[in-house]
């Protein structure tokens, strides 16, 4: 089947069209043409002249990140089918461009770039250590989203951390334990990180960090690493860069560009650790959950901030203490 994504023409010999699926072989996911435009706009607001599509199956990341945004890319898949439909894709869209047939640690071991790009079925962990080693910007997805969230004890063992969660707070709280996770494991090479853009959208987690060599960015960065009330070690400092998303673009053209500036408009406002859940919040107080808009409202006439959240479209995230929240909600509700 041909397939058309962004600037991108592509062979794909299976098409997956809901969530991470079970095709075997060689696919092409539409599910994940949001994650991949991600991709486009973290590259196409930052200077990279490098890049690495890690796992690229039927090569269409990479080959939107060379048409797009005009970067040299490698590409490499542990599939030898992988590798000739990336050679005929890259052939289709008039491009050149060396193509791996190699496991990932392997190649991450020997060669440095730019960004690196990591788009596993399942877990990243084992591609996580040369990748700090290897990139000075990484993107990875994780689909073990219920491990991550704390939903089963393969987070103790796997991740090396230990979440109890109420279910409305588990998506941040998988975010923020997948980084946490990175910073520990940078440290362990002298290294930080500094997330650029955090996100989960429909089965998976996708964070993108810049790397900082040095002993003094790992100790900076570990700072960021502490427990909440419902566990950790995770992630506990800002999850975007919030000077980046202020001045960054979204290019024309995005298969998704409708959804990205929706979602762009609320990663702006992720300023603050968790957030307040109205529904649950209301419930422990016994009242009815007011207009989320009307909550927002209030907050900044009472000169606080306030923001709503793709974590969860019920929240509110704010600098007010629960308290005045709490004030708020009896008042309007």
């Amino acid at each position: 089947m041909i397939v058309e994504e962004g600037s991108a023409k592509i062979f794909a010999p299976n098409v997956n069209y809901k969530g991470p699926g079970k095709i075997e072989g060689v696919f092409y996911n539409r599910e994940m043409i949001f994650n991949r435009d991600t991709t486009i706009f973290i590259l196409f607001n930052l200077n990279i002249r490098r890049a690495l599509d890690g796992m690229a199956a039927t090569g269409v990341r990479g080959i939107r990140i060379m048409k797009e945004c005009g970067i040299d890319t490698v590409f490499n898949d542990i599939s030898k089918e992988a590798v000739e439909i990336i050679k005929k894709n890259l052939k289709m869209n008039g491009l050149e461009a060396r193509v791996e047939n190699r496991n990932i640690n392997a190649l991450m071991s020997e060669e440095r770039f730019d960004y690196i790009d990591i788009d596993p079925f399942g877990t990243p962990v084992p591609y996580i250590d040369m990748a700090l080693l290897s990139a000075r910007i990484l993107g990875i997805t994780a689909t073990d989203t219920a491990t991550l969230a704390g939903r089963n004890r393969r987070v103790e063992r796997r991740y090396l951390s230990t979440l109890n969660s109420p279910s409305h707070y588990a998506h941040e709280l998988g975010v923020r334990n997948l980084l946490g996770y990175l910073a520990r494991m940078a440290a362990r090479f002298d290294r930080g990180i500094s997330p650029i853009l955090s996100l989960w959208h429909k089965h998976f987690y996708r964070v993108y960090i810049r790397i900082l060599p040095g002993i003094s960015r790992a100790k900076e960065s570990l700072k960021n690493v502490g427990y909440s009330d419902f566990g950790g070690p995770i992630w506990i400092g800002n999850i975007h860069d919030f000077q980046f998303l202020e001045s960054a673009r979204i290019p024309e053209g995005l298969p998704t560009e409708k959804t990205m500036r929706k979602y762009l408009a609320l990663w702006k406002g992720e300023k603050f650790f968790l957030f307040y859940h109205l529904p649950t919040l209301c419930k422990k107080m016994r009242i009815s959950t007011p207009s989320i808009y009307k909550v927002i409202e209030k907050l900044r006439d009472e000169n606080y901030e306030a923001y709503r959240t793709h974590f969860s479209l019920e929240a509110v995230k704010t600098n007010a203490p629960r308290s005045v929240v709490e004030v708020i909600l009896r008042e309007i509700s």
